[in-house]
């Protein structure tokens, strides 16, 4: 009974064991999903030397002064949250760094430490183009930046870490603060920015906004007018020697508009170009890139609901001098009216664009019409004052005639 009752105890200890430990397991399983998870912890990082003449080049483990940093920073491995606080502060070198607790200052790659300028790769992709006004000259544009640059500090042992803009950690990283000269306000509330830290060393930054821009306008063949816009982005102060900036293209869904015919995305011209900038160490240039689009007008709005309005008042204006001329009513009555419309017309017109000091092809073609309606009015006054002044020369010529017929009379009858 003894041995019989030990053997039941050693069983129900070895289940309880057993039962421990695929608990122990589980919660294993559980806190890996939590922490580790399907993100790019996941996987280990990819080959420091990936696409390696890019953005600096490489971050060389084999460099002899920066070499043991560059390797301790990408043996770094870990779940996602701890890792990611360890690449945000230098961890495990911060000491030996400076007591470093931040990685925002400038990112440090192969190029810089060599003296060469940051290389940042940028790529636009434009969602919307909407609001289009003529009178302010501005539109309200939604798009996203995707900015890529190699930082040496971000080298680790995982394939990436994805970091938003609501963690505490976000502001521990460099980012670029671009300026783009034509835009007017920025919507805070629609800024979104995220962070893509890749094992490798770079870090895909991408923002996104939704701007009112600028652009200048000119209606000199309105209402078949082509408005050229462009978009310049630059960092303030930064001297092309320190920090150069590359298109990496630009792409975006398909614009439409009503009155406008837009130039699709992967149509926009795109450019770099150099311009001088004021810098503490003297004068000296700024690396910008220029992208470049056009606005057509489509012209059946303007045409229906002013030169097809014109040209009928005109006509009726012209039909009016028809009318008989003892007519005054109808007459000043379709002299009048098509003036006064036509000058309405024109004052919206002007409403609707901004203050101009040159003509346009819409505005000459309303100005004749109206000085052309308004010649058709002083012509019928000319002819209605040119029969009556008519009718009275005949009536005094008539009575004259009566006065000459009835003298001749009394001088026959004595």
């Amino acid at each position: 009974q003894a041995n019989v009752a030990r053997a039941l105890m050693g069983r129900r200890l070895a289940r309880g064991l057993l039962a421990d430990r695929r608990r122990m397991h589980g919660s294993v399983l559980i806190f890996s999903c939590l922490f580790a998870g399907a993100n790019g912890c996941s996987y280990p990082a990819e080959p420091v030397d990936l696409e390696g003449d890019m953005m600096g080049g490489y971050c060389p483990l084999d460099e002899p002064e920066f070499g043991y940093v560059w390797t301790t920073f990408y043996n770094r491995t870990g779940v996602e949250e701890a890792l990611l606080s360890s690449v945000a502060t230098g961890a495990p070198l911060s000491a030996e760094l400076g007591g470093i607790t931040t990685i925002n200052s400038y990112p440090t790659s192969n190029a810089s430490m060599h003296g060469l300028p940051i290389e940042i790769v940028m790529r636009l992709h434009v969602l919307r183009i909407s609001e289009i006004s003529q009178k302010t000259q501005t539109y309200k544009m939604h798009y996203t930046i995707k900015w890529v640059w190699r930082d040496c500090r971000l080298l680790m042992n995982c394939m990436y870490i994805n970091l938003n803009d609501d963690n505490d950690l976000f502001t521990s990283f460099w980012k670029p603060r671009v300026r783009i000269s034509e835009r007017e306000d920025n919507s805070a509330e629609m800024k979104v920015e995220r962070h893509m830290l890749m094992g490798h060393g770079w870090d895909k930054f991408t923002e996104e906004h939704v701007s009112h821009f600028r652009c200048s306008f000119d209606f000199t063949d309105m209402p078949y007018d082509e408005q050229d816009c462009k978009l310049t982005f630059f960092l303030p102060d930064e001297p092309s020697w320190f920090i150069t900036l590359s298109w990496n293209g630009l792409d975006g869904e398909e614009l439409t508009n009503a009155e406008w015919e837009l130039t699709q995305p992967r149509e926009w011209t795109l450019d770099h170009q150099l311009a001088e900038l004021d810098h503490v160490t003297g004068e000296t240039t700024s690396s910008q890139l220029v992208a470049g689009f056009k606005l057509r007008r489509r012209p059946a709005f303007l045409v229906n609901n002013y030169l097809v309005h014109a040209s009928m008042f005109y006509l009726l204006s012209w039909v009016g001098l028809w009318i008989d001329v003892g007519a005054v009513p109808a007459r000043a009555a379709v002299g009048v009216i098509p003036v006064l419309v036509t000058s309405n017309k024109m004052s919206a017109l002007s409403a609707s664009i901004p203050p101009i000091s040159y003509s346009t092809r819409l505005a000459d073609f309303m100005q004749l019409t109206l000085a052309m309606i308004t010649m058709h009015m002083l012509e019928y006054g000319v002819v209605h004052f040119a029969t009556r002044r008519h009718k009275l020369l005949s009536e005094r010529v008539k009575k004259s005639e009566q006065v000459m017929q009835d003298n001749t009379e009394a001088d026959r009858s004595r």
